[in-house]
């Protein structure tokens, strides 16, 4: 049986770009300018369904309107930066013939501009795919039914993710897990919990050597066989 390179399906925040750090610089300097109680790192963790449902958990019953109107004014100055060695990485497995994406739960109001700011070019990736492209969010595995539309059914795939949500939706479409540790769940919760050491690399800069290690297993010409 011939072997082809599996798909790398990639999360984007904190797994290729720096969010949490520039979130959390944003939502204390707006809790701050409008007069809310100024939130911890810690509480910033938990992200929900949507962006809009994570603040009012941060801040419940209280008129939420000033601060989104002030991070309008304002996000467009946090500049998010990519992992060291992302883009090095991402250029090295489209050279090895590793066809890539993106599912995330980002809106895509601004993903277009922080892939710029990263200096990750949008034509790196077969498909590009913000939460409000999807049928259902993560950790529904439902979030990769676009990219198999786009290639035409199952491929062999591996996803990779920062936080338990990206596992369970991985983990519940059938797809290997790669767990990489530069998101907040890894800082300050139990993320990635008893995933198999092997199989959880420090960045996703360590993809290419982790694929030279495992990729072997991934690829075959059946559809579904990853």
């Amino acid at each position: 049986m011939s072997r082809v390179a599996p798909l790398v399906i990639l999360d984007l925040d904190d797994t290729l770009i720096e969010s949490f750090s520039s979130y959390v610089r944003l939502h204390r300097r707006i809790a701050e300018d409008v007069g809310l109680p100024v939130p911890t790192a810690e509480q910033l963790v938990e992200y929900g369904p949507t962006w809009e449902a994570t603040v009012a958990r941060v801040w419940p019953e209280r008129d939420l309107r000033p601060f989104f109107r002030r991070y309008e004014e304002i996000a467009d100055s946090e500049v998010y930066r990519a992992f060291d060695g992302v883009p090095e990485m991402l250029a090295d497995l489209r050279a090895g013939g590793h066809s890539l994406w993106i599912v995330s739960k980002r809106s895509r109001l601004r993903m277009g501009m922080r892939l710029s700011q990263a200096g990750l070019a949008e034509a790196l990736f077969d498909g590009i795919f913000a939460d409000e492209d999807l049928p259902a969010s993560k950790p529904d595995p439902r979030c990769f039914e676009p990219v198999w539309g786009r290639v035409g059914g199952r491929r062999p795939a591996i996803y990779v993710g920062d936080r338990h949500d990206d596992r369970a939706a991985a983990t519940a479409a059938g797809l290997p897990f790669v767990a990489v540790k530069t998101g907040p769940e890894a800082t300050f919760g139990s993320f990635p919990d008893d995933h198999p050491p092997e199989h959880t690399p420090d960045s996703a800069a360590d993809l290419p050597a982790w694929l030279e290690r495992h990729g072997a297993s991934l690829g075959s010409d059946r559809p579904g066989g990853a």
